[in-house]
């Protein structure tokens, strides 16, 4: 998987910033439209009420000059000078209503009117005045307003898309670095020896970054480095007591010894042999780990697996359990017998430490290697004879050799613990 980030991924730190800016973009554009729309309705009211102002000056110098009742300023506007000669749905408006001007709210069955209600001084007497004037022939009719809410609507769009597409590219410049970083991570897997680069223009956080994980690979690399010449020298330097453990044992055997001498030289036996298979087994992580391919892809044999249970049946013997062997395919795998041992070993002692009677199955295929037991499954609480470190280092070597581990209850009880080399249906313990 490639790291591109756009518009259409939203999982992408670009493609997030995109739409977040788009969304705040588009918020702005209806904030502006409204207020626009407003402004113009604002100004258009003002305009209006400063031309009743002009209007009724005119009329209070024609009402002062002779004329009388109702007088007619323009194709607009008419004054009145007497409340009685207002049209009556207006005279009941104003009816109380003192100096007044304005737009009425709501005049059913009337056009919308500008009123002006106010008073003037003819020769010593205070006589009213009123104008009304249609001013929704000279204002935004709706569909004037929506057309130029479309034009800011599309104006505003248009800068949206330029914004944002300056935005994407400024975006990408900031985080390429980061990208190239992602993109390093994701190619050189399992290629630690390779440092991480970005270019040198990139921002200082990122160059410090950078800076940190190639630290941090460095360590990473010495540690692992420690690791294995830890499991070399120490499988080389067990290796001298362990054969002489084995041969001392031998020379044992070989004396005269009552029944239970010689079942405790066999065990001493059995556990040398068991640690010179770990020595093995370590050793051949090692060798793995320098080169995958060192091992050759080889068949497990019945004949394997059944020394391997051999080696563990004194343990279910102690328990009157029954181990089983069932083959159904023989898998292919790179793993060593002592790894092989060490695995299944555990396996097989891990299942005899939580069964208490019954029998426990080692089930095998072209693809997995299963081990069945009847004990009482996984609960929550660990079992105080169980072995979690096994478990652990069965767990550790699977991840190794690109195996799958899973460790589950079985359909009706006990435990299955699997090993996938492949997919393959599992055994049927019903």
């Amino acid at each position: 998987m490639s790291f591109r980030p756009g518009f259409g991924n939203l999982r992408t730190l670009t493609g997030r910033l995109a739409a977040f800016f788009m969304l705040i973009s588009l918020v702005i554009a209806v904030v502006v439209v409204q207020l626009f729309v407003e402004g113009l309705r604002w100004s258009e009211d003002q305009m209006s009420q400063r031309r009743m102002l002009i209007d009724r000056d005119e009329a209070v110098a024609r009402f002062k000059t002779g004329s009388s009742g109702v007088v007619s300023l323009d194709e607009l506007t008419i004054a009145y000078n007497d409340m009685q000669l207002v049209p009556e749905l207006y005279r009941e408006y104003l009816e109380g209503v003192g100096d007044y001007l304005g737009e009425p709210l709501e005049l059913p069955g009337e056009p919308e009117h500008m009123i002006y209600k106010g008073q003037y001084d003819d020769n010593g007497q205070v006589r009213d005045i009123v104008l009304l004037s249609q001013v929704d022939r000279i204002e935004f009719t709706s569909e004037e307003l929506v057309s130029v809410g479309a034009v800011v609507v599309g104006l505003v769009i248009l800068l949206m898309l330029v914004f944002v597409a300056l935005l994407h590219r400024l975006s990408r410049y900031l985080i390429q670095p980061l990208i190239d970083l992602a993109e390093q991570l994701q190619q050189q897997s399992g290629q630690s020896q390779m440092p991480f680069s970005i270019p040198a223009q990139a921002a200082d956080e990122f160059q410090l970054l950078t800076q940190h994980l190639n630290l941090y690979r460095i360590e990473l690399n010495e540690t692992l480095k420690r690791e294995k010449a830890f499991a070399r020298y120490a499988s080389h330097e067990l290796r001298t007591p362990l054969t002489i453990a084995k041969g001392a044992g031998k020379l044992l055997g070989r004396t005269e010894l009552t029944d239970y001498q010689r079942r405790q030289a066999g065990r001493i036996s059995d556990a040398t042999e068991q640690m010179i298979m770990m020595v093995d087994a370590l050793l051949s992580i090692v060798r793995h780990e320098r080169n995958t391919d060192a091992d050759p892809l080889r068949l497990i044999k019945r004949a394997e697996l059944e020394k391997i249970i051999a080696s563990n049946s004194l343990q279910a013997q102690d328990k009157a359990l029954q181990l089983e062997l069932q083959i159904a395919g023989e898998p292919q795998t790179r793993a060593t017998t002592a790894v092989l041992e060490m695995v299944l070993g555990n396996l097989l002692r891990n299942a005899i430490a939580a069964t208490p009677r019954g029998t426990i199955v080692v089930f095998v295929t072209e693809e997995a290697l299963e081990v069945i037991d009847q004990g009482t499954g996984l609960t929550a609480t660990p079992d105080k004879d169980g072995h979690g470190l096994g478990l652990m280092i069965v767990d550790d070597f699977s991840r190794r050799y690109g195996w799958t581990f899973t460790l589950e209850n079985a359909e009706k009880h006990g435990c299955r613990a699997r090993i996938l080399f492949s997919r393959q249906p599992s055994y049927d313990t019903a």
